[in-house]
């Protein structure tokens, strides 16, 4: 009886394992309407180079769209994004909330921001040319800064 059981469990994760799988693509219309749109309101002259659909069994879908020039933006399956990091490039300002930018061009007037991260609980991370990493809460109140 313990082996059938064992099997039938075993069974079970395999098959949801299967389930699980990623989709590369390069066709926009697979991301939901809301990242379509912050793609082509923030990022109109990049090229794509492709889009990684993650698609677990019991989660759902996560979008990962990578440019040519190495820029990467993650979405959730609602289409918000989760993080921008522009390698070569600043993240463009109106990603950024206006609270964060303001503290930023008040403490770090001619530093740009590389990467800016939107946690799932709120708050923000926000990653400097200069390597220096500030975090915010979700009202864009500064929280802390690393190195």
């Amino acid at each position: 009886m313990k082996k059938l059981f064992f099997l039938l469990v075993m069974m079970i994760g395999l098959s949801v394992q299967a389930m699980a799988k990623d989709v590369i693509t390069r066709d926009v219309n697979q991301l939901p309407q809301a990242a379509r749109t912050v793609i082509q309101k923030n990022f109109p002259k990049a090229k794509l180079s492709y889009i990684k659909i993650d698609k677990d069994f019991l989660e759902a879908a996560t979008y990962e769209v990578i440019f040519e020039d190495g820029t990467q933006v993650e979405f959730n399956s609602k289409g918000e994004w989760t993080e921008v990091d522009c390698k070569l490039n600043a993240v463009p300002a109106a990603l950024i909330p206006t609270a964060i930018k303001n503290y930023l061009k008040q403490n770090f007037p001619n530093v740009g921001v590389e990467k800016i991260e939107r946690y799932r609980k709120g708050g923000y991370e926000v990653e400097l040319k200069n390597d220096l990493s500030v975090e915010f809460d979700a009202q864009g109140n500064f929280l802390r800064m690393d190195d």
